[in-house]
């Protein structure tokens, strides 16, 4: 098989005339680009006929491709044989490295003859068939689960590929990268790897079986149904192109599992772990815990802990979750970490791995393209076109770039604390209180939040949850996220998680926005007061603002996602003000006041880095909001004091709310980490 950079103008510019050695080039140019085309059927054909014309072992050698491509191959074996005693020097060399490609189910074997002949290719300076060398080698070493070799082969084949001007299959490289970092369980890495791929030129139509691998990392992030899009025509184009790949049938049935339906999986049954987990086959399972791929082992201890007594159970969770951390993997984190604590039961255990389960949730970071991609959600909502699709690009962009709070032991604050879990349909409160903790179940808390807002509505006392102190620290879960919690007559602290409690890192410049629609000119007043900057109601303009600012405050219409919060947003003068957005602010205001309606966006402030933020869960006119504010802002350098001059709308302080000076002193004591 001979070079072919751009294989459509081959196509396009060769025409079968001329001699009998003419045609035969022609015919050994057209197979080959159709080849790369994907469209193996066609190239098979013009081979045949070149093989009938002239009998020349290149074609033999080409369909020897093509039917291991199909993965036929004792058909591919068959023309090699046939081919290799008529062959010499550099062709002999191509010959051995597709043999070498046929042993790649066997790893040892491969990895010898590949790097046998990737000497003899370098020293002809074939370097197309040195890249296909490489990247045999480098599958190879997937096999063996040598991963850092495997990724070291995959660079060097882009490498050489984008210098003899072949693109495309450069980014099939970079795709193969992908592919080892999702062996690695960094599913960050690997979503990222294949954006990049597609965005650098992979033709999925002529290599669909990158379709496949991108599915089983959306898959693996919980992107059930972006995997089964992606899916779809994975199967119908590998149907055309006449290829099989087992791995299809195994994800269907993956993407029926993680729906809820265990059928198909049950069905295929064979040796795929995850099926076997979910068929109860435990011991089978568990004996992978030592060997493969981090995600294979991490499913084997979590196994192991389902097998276990309570003791060994909670031993295995901490043994499959070093696994992951070692390995930067994120699945199935949240399945170890969900399981412990379903078996926690001192007050010490149920907050610490309330803690880990937290920290199992991947944080959104900034990326070049989320701009872009959020610019083209706001046009499409202007222009009240779907959003759906555009949606999900983000969330996709945002999954391959996803950043997730390493766990480190953190101390509770000095503060009294209540840490509320919800965990398999039952909620819980560990109460931290003089050194001493104790452990309670909550009967109804939807109940609560619900008397709670009555009472709020009605100026009366909300029911009793908390610890009878002036002061303490909150953190919700479930259904409690909607209490108001100010409204509950203490300085409350609602964070998160315990890595949310931070101390203050500067004092700052005061910015303001004021969205469109407001009927009173709050911010106007304010700032003529307080002084500052009145940015521009966009959003560009505003994500410049906030950088660095010492204290925030937005007056916007929110709107809450009820699916995703970080689709939640604050209406800006050219559309709304993402979630999303917010994770793209590197350096980000200190303290936020959100007047407005529930908006849902204060933990996104939190997880850019805010350390406290004054924010509504419950609807709330604009003029009721505008007069309160100036009590707000007396008092902003301690924001849960003056969280409660709004609690009667419904405002809490999230974040770390202490007085500056109190915060800084507690900073000595208490270790910190951000989120």
């Amino acid at each position: 098989m001979s070079a072919s950079a751009d294989p459509r103008a081959t196509i396009a510019a060769t025409e079968v005339r001329g001699t009998k050695a003419q045609r035969a080039d022609a015919l050994h140019d057209l197979s080959v680009a159709h080849a790369e085309l994907g469209d193996l059927d066609v190239a098979a054909r013009f081979a045949q006929r070149g093989l009938r014309l002239t009998g020349e072992a290149r074609f033999h050698l080409t369909l020897a491709w093509v039917e291991l491509d199909r993965g036929r191959r004792k058909q591919s074996l068959r023309h090699l044989d046939l081919a290799t005693p008529l062959l010499r020097g550099r062709e002999l060399a191509r010959a051995r490295c597709l043999r070498g490609l046929h042993l790649c189910s066997e790893p040892r074997l491969a990895i010898a003859e590949l790097t046998a002949v990737i000497r003899d290719l370098r020293r002809y300076g074939d370097d197309r068939w040195l890249a296909n060398a490489l990247v045999g080698r480098g599958i190879a070493r997937c096999n063996a689960t040598k991963l850092a070799a495997a990724e070291s082969d995959f660079a060097a084949a882009q490498t050489l590929l984008q210098a003899i001007g072949e693109p495309g299959r450069a980014a099939m490289c970079l795709h193969n990268r992908g592919f080892v970092a999702m062996l690695a369980g960094d599913l960050p890495l690997a979503l990222r790897r294949y954006e990049d791929a597609a965005k650098a030129g992979l033709d999925s139509t002529s290599r669909p079986e990158a379709l496949v691998d991108r599915a089983e990392a959306l898959l693996a992030a919980g992107l059930t149904a972006e995997a089964r899009r992606v899916l779809t025509p994975a199967l119908e184009l590998l149907r055309r192109c006449g290829r099989h790949v087992p791995e299809l049938a195994v994800l269907s049935a993956r993407c029926a599992l993680r729906d809820g339906d265990p059928a198909p999986a049950l069905k295929h049954g064979g040796t795929d772990v995850e099926f076997m987990l979910a068929a109860g086959k435990l011991d089978a399972v568990a004996a992978h815990r030592f060997r493969g791929p981090a995600q294979t082992r991490a499913l084997g201890w979590l196994a192991q802990a389902r097998r276990s007594d309570r003791r060994g159970a909670l031993a295995a969770c901490r043994a499959g979750l070093r696994v992951l951390d070692e390995h930067h993997g994120d699945w199935p984190r949240r399945e170890l970490t969900g399981h412990a604590l379903g078996l926690a039961r001192t007050a010490r255990e149920v907050l610490h791995w309330s803690e880990r389960h937290r920290c199992s949730v991947p944080l959104p970071s900034n990326e070049p393209g989320l701009a872009e991609a959020l610019a083209r959600l706001r046009r499409a909502r202007a222009f009240g076109l779907p959003v759906e699709p555009l949606e999900r690009d983000v969330r996709r962009l945002t999954l391959a770039t996803a950043r997730r709070a390493r766990h480190q032991p953190v101390e509770p604050p000095e503060l009294p604390l209540v840490s509320f879990v919800f965990h398999k349909g039952q909620m819980r409160a560990v109460t931290v209180l003089n050194g001493r903790t104790r452990l309670r179940h909550i009967a109804d808390p939807a109940e609560l939040v619900r008397e709670a807002r009555l009472a709020l509505k009605a100026g009366r006392a909300a029911p009793e949850l908390l610890p009878d102190v002036d002061e303490l620290v909150v953190i919700p879960d479930g259904v409690l996220h909607g209490m108001p919690w100010a409204a509950l007559g203490r300085r409350i602290h609602v964070i998160p998680s315990l890595r949310h409690w931070r101390p203050p890192s500067r004092g700052g410049r005061r910015v303001w926005v004021a969205g469109p629609r407001l009927r009173h000119e709050e911010v106007t007043a304010l700032h003529r007061k307080h002084g500052g900057t009145i940015l521009r109601s966009t959003v560009e303009s505003t994500l410049r603002g906030l950088e660095g600012a010492g204290i925030a405050h937005i007056a916007a219409h929110g709107h809450v996602h009820p699916e995703n919060p970080l689709f939640s947003h604050l209406e800006l003068d050219d559309g709304p003000l993402y979630g999303y957005d917010i994770a793209r602010i590197a350096d980000p205001p200190e303290i936020v006041v959100l007047s407005a309606c529930e908006s849902g966006l204060a933990r996104a402030f939190l997880d850019a880095g805010s350390r406290a933020v004054i924010a509504s869960v419950l609807p709330v006119p604009d003029a009721q909001v505008s007069e309160t504010m100036a009590e707000v802002h007396r008092l902003v350098d301690h924001p849960a004091e003056a969280a409660r001059a709004v609690a009667h709308l419904g405002f809490s302080c999230y974040g770390t709310g202490t007085r500056v000076a109190a915060c800084r002193a507690a900073a000595n004591d208490v270790p910190v980490h951000k989120a």
